[in-house]
Parts: C-alpha cells; sequence; structure tokens
C-alpha cells in the first residue's frame, strides 16, 4: 500500500475501522516518548522525554553541537561516556524530573482524549505513568506494571479475561522505582538481550505478549522508526502474532519522517502501515469517527461489518463462556447478537427463529446446561436450527462444544462443529488455541460473505 492510505475515502474508512475496533474493545495503544506531549516555556508542545534530556544537559552543564538532538537516550548515554553521572544517579534524576514534572506540567489534550476511549491494553515507551492521570480524573479502573529492568522477574498477575480493568504497562520501567529505568544505550542493549534470551524470568511476561492475539489492530503513537532497538523490540512482542496483528504508525508533526528502508522492514515484517496523517490529526479524526458510532441508530451494523453471528446459549449457566467467544468473533467484522439482546423483544423462541433470517453465523454454545429447556428455551430449537445450515446461502451454522458433555451424532458428524478435535473449548488450558482456530476459519467464511 504505498504511501498509506492516500486518497480520502480511503482514510476515512481507515478511521471508521479502527474507531470501531477502539469502541469495541479491540484495539491496544502504544504510546511511544513522542505522545507524551507538554507544553514548554515557549509555548509550544514538545515531548517530555526532549526536556527532560535538556534538564540533564543543563545540570551536568553541556552542549550539544551540530547533528546531535536533545534525545533522552543519547543524552543519557553521552553523560556515561564522560563519566559525568553513573547509572544509578541519572535513573534518580530522570524519576525526579518526571514526579516533578507529572504534577506541574501542562499536558496536550489528546492525551485526555485518547483515555476517553476503550483501549484494554496501552503500552507506554517512556518512563512515566502519565496516561493513568488521565485515568484517575475519570475514575476508571485500570492496572499499572512495568518491565524491572534490575529485577525483571517481579511477576505479572493480570488476568486477561476475568477483568473489565485496562492495563497500563510500561515497556522501559517506571519513574517511581528508578533502578528500573532504561536509559542508556547499554542499558537499551542489555534489555533487548534480556527480552529475546531463554531466562523465561528475564522476558516481557508471556501472558502479555500471548494475549496481542486478541487485540487485531494496533496503534503505534509519537515512535520513531529509525531507532534500532525498536525493531527487535516489535519482533518479541509480536512473536506469535505476526499474521493476525494489523498495526499503523502515527508520527509527531514536524518530527523526522520514517526512511523508505525502515518502512519496507516494517511493513514487510510486521504489515505496518503508515498513513499520511500526524498524531494530533489522527487523534481529532479517531474522535470524530469515534463520536459518530454513538450516533448511529440502535441496531444498525456498522459500516465495515459484513455480516451478524447469533451465539445461543444458556443464559445462567454459560454466560462467561458466551462473553469470552464474542470478545473474539468481534476482531473479524462481526456483529454479535447474544441471548442478551433478547430482553424485551417477547418470546425468546420466537426471537431466536426471527434472527435466524437476519444472522448469516449461528453459534449454539454446548453443554450439559444448554439441552435445561426450563432455563434455555432454544434447546428446544437445535433440531431445527441445525436443519437449516447451508453455509452456500449464508447461513452457517456452527455449533461450538463449549464444555465436555457427551454429543449427539447428528451434532457430532457435523463438519462446521468446532473445535475441530472435538474437544471442549474451556477447562483444558487450550482456549486461545481454539479461539485462534475458531475465528481463523470464520474469518476467511466471512471474507467470502456480500457486503450489506
Amino acid at each position: 500500500m504505498p504511501n498509506g492510505f492516500a486518497a480520502t475515502e480511503n482514510l476515512l474508512d481507515m478511521y471508521q475501522t479502527i474507531a470501531r475496533k477502539v469502541k469495541e474493545g479491540g484495539c491496544v495503544l502504544f504510546l511511544g516518548p513522542g505522545a507524551i506531549l507538554v507544553k514548554d516555556e515557549a509555548g509550544l508542545w514538545q515531548p517530555l522525554t526532549d526536556l527532560c534530556a535538556r534538564f540533564l544537559a543543563k545540570k551536568y552543564k553541556i552542549e550539544l553541537g551540530q547533528g546531535e538532538s536533545y534525545d533522552l537516550t543519547y543524552v543519557c548515554s553521552l553523560l556515561r561516556i564522560k563519566n559525568l553521572s553513573t547509572d544509578s544517579m541519572l535513573q534518580d534524576d530522570v524519576a525526579n524530573f518526571y514526579k516533578t514534572q507529572t504534577e506541574q506540567a501542562e499536558f496536550h489534550p489528546l492525551l485526555a482524549q485518547l483515555t476517553d476511549l476503550k483501549f484494554k491494553i496501552i503500552i507506554n515507551a517512556a518512563p512515566d505513568n502519565i496516561i493513568t492521570r488521565f485515568y484517575d480524573e475519570i475514575a476508571r479502573a485500570y492496572e499499572a506494571d512495568f518491565y524491572n529492568y534490575y529485577k525483571p522477574a517481579a511477576g505479572f498477575g493480570f488476568n486477561f479475561e476475568k477483568t473489565q480493568k485496562a492495563l497500563v504497562y510500561n515497556l522501559f520501567g517506571f519513574y517511581d522505582r528508578s533502578e528500573s529505568l532504561v536509559l542508556t544505550y547499554k542499558q537499551q542493549l542489555a534489555y533487548i538481550k534480556k527480552i529475546v534470551g531463554e531466562q523465561q524470568n528475564e522476558r516481557l511476561p508471556d501472558a502479555l505478549t500471548n494475549v496481542f492475539k486478541d487485540f487485531r489492530y494496533h496503534l503505534f503513537l509519537g515512535f520513531d522508526f529509525e531507532d534500532w532497538n525498536l525493531r527487535l523490540l516489535l519482533d518479541t512482542l509480536y512473536k506469535n502474532v505476526r499474521d493476525n496483528i494489523q498495526p499503523y504508525a502515527y508520527p509527531v508533526k514536524g518530527e523526522r519522517e520514517t526512511g523508505a528502508d525502515a518502512r519496507v522492514f516494517f511493513q514487510g515484517e510486521f504489515s505496518m502501515q503508515f498513513p499520511s496523517v500526524d498524531l494530533e490529526t489522527f487523534v481529532a479524526n479517531l474522535i470524530e469517527q469515534h463520536n459518530n458510532l454513538d450516533k448511529q441508530a440502535s441496531g444498525v451494523m456498522p459500516e465495515q461489518t459484513r455480516g451478524q453471528v447469533l451465539l445461543l446459549y444458556n443464559e445462567q449457566a454459560d454466560a462467561d463462556g458466551a462473553a469470552l467467544l464474542a470478545k473474539h468473533l468481534r476482531t473479524i467484522n462481526l456483529k454479535v447478537v447474544t441471548m442478551q439482546d433478547a430482553v424485551g423483544q417477547g418470546e425468546v423462541a420466537a426471537w431466536v427463529m426471527k434472527m435466524l433470517d437476519d444472522c448469516q453465523i449461528i453459534m449454539p454454545l454446548l453443554s450439559v446446561d444448554f439441552f435445561d429447556a426450563a432455563n434455555n428455551p432454544v434447546a428446544l430449537l437445535l433440531d431445527q436450527i441445525i436443519a437449516r445450515n447451508n453455509p452456500r446461502q449464508q447461513l452457517l451454522v456452527m455449533p461450538i462444544l463449549l464444555k465436555a458433555m457427551t454429543l449427539d451424532p447428528a451434532i457430532e458428524k457435523l463438519e462446521s462443529l468446532r473445535p475441530i478435535d472435538r474437544l471442549p473449548l474451556l477447562g483444558n488450558g487450550q482456549e486461545q488455541k481454539y479461539m485462534t482456530e475458531i475465528t481463523d476459519g470464520l474469518k476467511r467464511y466471512v471474507d467470502k460473505l456480500p457486503r450489506k
């Protein structure tokens, strides 16, 4: 895709698609150092890391010459080379600077705008926790964690499936634990060696890198893709999801453009797209399209949605399994209709039969509880539903073996039954494998459906 999205209509499609994924909670936000913008003494918006670099240069009385820039990593490395400071002194200096700025600095409004959106995962590549400040202002629940350079085996206990909290994860440490900060080139190199090494207790948490497969759209705001370590970092972050993501990069206005060779590398390795839009413009347009989604009439399918999937299950016993499956299905341009949508629609069985005409994919979530007709009226309709299976006519019935049970032979012989190996989706530790199997197969089917 040369030069990103060149045409206006393609840009609009991009904004609408990303806005929808953000609203569904299926988008990861990566904040680079350039995204944390504050107003300097001249009234200009500057990356906070650059102001920190100037602070260090002034404190240690060094002046940069032609071709040098006030980049935090560069200045920290220069001070170490000149033996003007130590690693621990620099870490303390940076920590104290950030503690002061967190309280005093005027931050760019786009940071507040981003925290109003439903990002479930925010990966931060600067030594701050500024984004959590904005979450506190709107009382949004979150959990903050970080990679500790000094003691990487500190543990990671965030449960992505059982909490509605957002995760804010600092890749290069957190200023409140100054020893965790990764500041110099030497530390960056050691950090990369750790996270790509064989020592499991030094790598980035597997629970973090594995979950990226559940969030297809990734936004990189304020990164410099000419930095050498970013190639190795993304290779580690995306070790399990290279073919399952769509990342986009947006630079700070006025920063150096990503060169052709870097673009080719990131496009070839990670399918990274570089739309010709700067960070501030992107955020403004994303907010506009996100707000437009709120204005859409209830029940109207988003423009990019290719079809509807109906999940049928026992609401009392299997609602958690349905919610988990629904989250994965929303990553493949499907509108997900659940039993909760039947509330207020009259008699449940009649509503289900009507939905068979409106949905292209029907998923009965099978468990012993599914066949409890007293608590699941759909149980008595299962034979009729399966009989209507006709994928070539845009009605695919795909039963999901949610929990262990003995299957009726008529169901077991269905080619569309998932998981393919006839083991239950839940309870055997292979949930992620089976979710990927289901969504990958459905995506190929959905992509062939006529656009609505």
